[in-house]
């Protein structure tokens, strides 16, 4: 499992909207650097880190719930919730294939078709919500979620964007 990312700049003096600020943020973008890797789809990891990721940076929204207004964070923990509903459902269906998989060899060979038949089925699934991913992401670069986002978390906590280090690329 991918580890999380150091938060940079956080010390016993920050205040609680810069420590907000600079938690959220750095979970945006550690989920968010996986994307790539999830769309492609090449390897089921890149996925599963990538929902991980999703699963700290709502546990760190919800630590932070009284840093932002209600109204605008019910909406932007809605879309973080999507984000990992959505990749959930294509991650259980990768363990299950996988799961599976490992079994046929041991099946007696009457028992095979109906798994090998059940596998086929969760693969014909698993294109779909290659789909659903792709269209999410799609949308969310269209309506520049990212940058809203991130332009929110700043405006609430005034953490400056450009202030933070650079994430560190892939598993840290």
């Amino acid at each position: 499992m991918a580890r999380a990312w150091e938060v940079n700049g956080l010390s016993p003096h920050a205040g609680f909207r810069t420590a907000a600020g600079r938690i959220v943020l750095t979970r945006w973008r550690e989920m968010i650097s996986y994307r790539d890797g999830t769309v492609v789809g090449d390897d089921i990891e890149e996925l599963h880190a990538m929902r991980v990721s999703s699963r700290r940076l709502r546990a760190a929204m919800d630590a932070f719930v009284d840093v932002f207004p209600a109204r605008s964070f019910r909406r932007y923990l809605r879309e973080v919730k999507r984000i990992t509903d959505t990749l959930g459902d294509a991650r259980d269906l990768d363990v299950a294939i996988e799961h599976l998989t490992i079994l046929i060899p041991d099946l007696e060979p009457d028992d095979r078709p109906g798994i090998e038949g059940l596998i086929d089925r969760y693969e014909e699934q698993r294109r779909t919500e290659d789909v659903r991913i792709q269209a999410l992401f799609t949308r969310l670069e269209d309506e520049r979620f990212g940058e809203s986002f991130e332009s929110w978390v700043t405006k609430h906590t005034g953490v400056k964007v450009s202030r933070l280090r650079p994430a560190p690329p892939g598993d840290n």
